[in-house]
């Protein structure tokens, strides 16, 4: 299914009186507002508008966003930005990292104005950040405003709307993005300071086991069973009840493999898949990538890992708020390429990379992207429970953690990593 980013009713409500009058003050913004300065005798612009700023705001809330509450922002004359807000109440800090959001898109929207960048495709669609505000008195919490891009989001990567050659342009230009992402000289644009270089599945690892006891708290550990299992003495049913279900030894094996990975340093995405991708209206090219919240200096293989997630994961007429290609018959007669084929077109489009470096580690580097997704998707169901989940199908997102975790588990167990004796004779 494709959307031009469906809106709904406001579910975070905003103050936006205080909004406007913030706005007012905003020469970023007002730039692109005609018909709200007040002149002074003299025929100076004196001061804007306010009420009528006020009066012909509009808000309306985005569908998409688990973590951090995203609104369609229009203004006079029907001119449209995004503005995107922590949330009012927060599980934890380090999930909503607007400020370093802001801070990658400034990054790549002066990467993108080099001359050099453009004549080489090596541009990456993003929108352009517009003014950031720190000051959680004005609507409750932090937030900023960005470029609003129209444009079609497929919440299905079967993109049933397209034809099969529109498809695989479509795919391969995703992959070409992804590619550009990872050979951006990210120190060169004020993000050497960005993230730590070296060892980031490691640390991903530590920091990510820290996050899943603090979240099992208040919801339990994460399992593999649906929530309504009856508790019987099955014993299928008592599998791993006081081991988080095996998670324990899969955070070990993963643990031990990351110590030889090929930890490859650049500027990742942190959730590169295609529902975070706006493809033109008309044609299968992606014209901007979102939700950067996760971004960081973190090893690429992560990145290719997330988007190949895809492929294992329940399609959409499960209904589980996220939709794969896990039970979708025939992708390549549809012109969707095969997971091996994608991660061939990745290596063709970066070559940092070999092609055998790819293969040999492309379990290990997938089972440790499902087993971050479960912690990921075991805080929106702690948020959900807890109140503060801000997407619409946050519960349904939460359905998915028993078949994740089940998924990590089989993962290690059937494409695990190469031994440490293998790697070292590569």
């Amino acid at each position: 299914m494709s959307s031009t980013q469906q809106i709904t009713n406001v579910r975070q409500p905003i103050d936006l009186n205080s909004l406007a009058e913030w706005l007012s003050q905003q020469p970023s913004i007002m730039s692109f507002v005609s018909g709200v300065t007040i002149q002074d005798a003299a025929g100076r612009n004196n001061h804007h508008d306010v009420s009528r700023l006020r009066k012909e705001l509009t808000l309306h809330q985005f569908g998409f966003g688990q973590s951090n509450p995203t609104y369609l922002l229009t203004l006079v004359g029907d001119i449209q930005f995004v503005l995107r807000k922590k949330p009012d109440k927060v599980a934890h800090q380090s999930a909503h990292a607007l400020d370093r959001e802001y801070r990658v898109l400034t990054a790549i929207f002066a990467y993108n104005q080099n001359d050099a960048v453009m004549m080489s495709n090596k541009s990456i669609p993003a929108p352009r950040p517009i003014v950031y505000c720190s000051n959680t008195k004005i609507i409750g919490s932090e937030f900023y405003i960005m470029e609003y891009i129209q444009g079609r989001i497929f919440t299905d990567p079967t993109m049933p709307d397209l034809t099969p050659i529109e498809r695989l342009l479509a795919y391969r230009d995703a992959v070409r993005i992804l590619a550009n992402i990872h050979s951006m000289p990210f120190a060169e644009y004020g993000l050497e300071t960005f993230g730590q270089k070296g060892r980031y599945v490691q640390r991903q690892i530590k920091s990510l086991s820290k996050i899943a006891k603090i979240q099992a708290k208040d919801i339990g550990p994460m399992d593999y069973r649906n929530d309504d299992d009856d508790d019987d003495d099955d014993d299928d049913n008592n599998i791993g009840q006081n081991d988080e279900s095996g998670m324990e030894q899969v955070v070990s094996t993963l643990c031990n493999a990351s110590d030889y990975c090929p930890d490859r340093s650049s500027l990742i995405h942190g959730d590169f898949k295609i529902d975070n991708l706006i493809y033109h209206p008309l044609e299968p090219r992606v014209i901007g990538v979102l939700d950067w919240e996760l971004s960081t200096i973190g090893d690429s293989h992560c990145d290719v890992a997330n988007l190949c997630m895809m492929y294992f994961m329940p399609g959409v007429e499960k209904d589980l708020g996220v939709a794969g290609l896990g039970n979708v018959g025939n992708i390549q007669g549809m012109g969707i390429p095969s997971r091996m084929e994608l991660l061939n077109l990745y290596a063709g489009y970066n070559g940092r990379f070999s092609l055998e470096e790819i293969m040999i580690w492309k379990g290990f580097y997938l089972a440790f992207l499902f087993y971050k997704n479960c912690v990921i998707v075991h805080g929106i169901k702690q948020r959900a429970k807890l109140g503060v989940a801000s997407s619409i199908v946050a519960k349904k997102v939460a359905s998915l953690l028993p078949t994740m975790v089940l998924m990590t588990k089989q993962l290690l167990e059937q494409e695990g990593p190469p031994s440490r004796i293998h790697h070292a004779r590569l």
